[in-house]
């Protein structure tokens, strides 16, 4: 739990869940962030006077190259993460909502994801990096 002092410096973040059902078996989109050599859900910080949907939209947008819509959403992930020079721990707060997607081409920026990639459901948890990720996968 968060106290009081931390809630005010916490980070706020949306993100998407891409779920593919016109294959014989349900994926999920990963994307591989080179910089911290990790395997997640497209997702990021707010922009100043963005709504946690606009954010979630445009992050997937941003790092798939994938047009989406949001079906509902889905959970809220709280955890401490480590500044950019390992120095403290910081709150984070991400809001997660189930998407489909309206385009089909992926395309990658290549310097925050350098690899977006569809995954099958029981393979994307051996996959991915962090445990509050996988926690994710289970409530699909």
């Amino acid at each position: 739990m968060f106290n009081l002092g931390m809630m005010k410096e916490q980070i706020l973040a949306a993100g998407g869940i891409i779920i593919d059902e016109c294959a014989n078996s349900r994926r999920v989109l990963l994307v591989h962030r080179p910089r911290y050599d990790d395997w997640s859900f497209p997702k990021g910080k707010l922009d100043p006077g963005e709504t946690i949907e606009e954010a979630a939209l445009r992050e997937v947008k941003e790092e798939t190259g994938l047009k989406c819509r949001i079906v509902r959403k889905l959970a809220v992930a709280r955890y401490l993460y480590r500044t950019r020079h390992k120095t403290r721990l910081k709150p984070k707060v991400v809001h997660y909502f189930l998407m489909e997607r309206l385009s089909r081409r992926i395309k990658v920026p290549g310097d925050e994801v350098d690899l977006a990639v569809w995954i099958e459901l029981g393979e994307a948890s051996r996959k991915l990096t962090y445990a509050q990720d996988k926690n994710l996968l289970e409530l699909l």
